[in-house]
């Protein structure tokens, strides 16, 4: 295993004291027997060319973003936009990666359908907590069982 978080040397971007500098995978073994392979790119924009090549593979997309900042609008619509861009038909799924409270969350999804124009299915789980991710890679597998 090797671990892609260095501290942040540049906190006025991110408010966070280690920030990600690499892309990371890992494989989940679903129920059926069929293995979820995940790709995950940093999300600092020097990083866009990692986020174009692996879009350039991917069959469907997670994207996460903490709906606590203030401009978490612009940055899902910014980066759903980039996957749209790649394909309009690609399963998509938004997953706020943070707790946050039913009030930020449907003001966030009714800011964000405003600004793209469609729904995007949205879920929240807590990155942290591994039931919840599993949770969340359950529902996006399904997603990707309709396609």
């Amino acid at each position: 295993m090797v671990d892609c978080d260095v501290p942040n040397m540049d906190p006025s971007s991110a408010a966070k004291e280690n920030t990600t500098v690499g892309a990371d995978f890992g494989i989940v073994d679903l129920d059926d027997g069929e293995q979820l392979h995940i790709y995950g790119s940093p999300g600092q924009d020097r990083f866009d060319f990692v986020r174009g090549w692996l879009l350039s593979m991917a069959i469907g997309v997670i994207v996460m973003v903490d709906a606590n900042e203030a401009n978490a609008v612009r940055t899902a619509e910014q980066y759903l936009q980039t996957v749209y861009s790649v394909s309009e038909d690609m399963p998509c799924m938004l997953l706020l990666a943070r707790p946050v409270s039913a009030d930020v969350s449907n003001r966030f999804a009714s800011q964000l359908t405003t600004a793209l124009g469609i729904a995007v299915p949205m879920i929240t789980a807590d990155v942290r907590e591994r039931s919840q991710m599993l949770d969340a890679l359950d529902i996006f597998s399904s997603l990707l069982a309709a396609i």
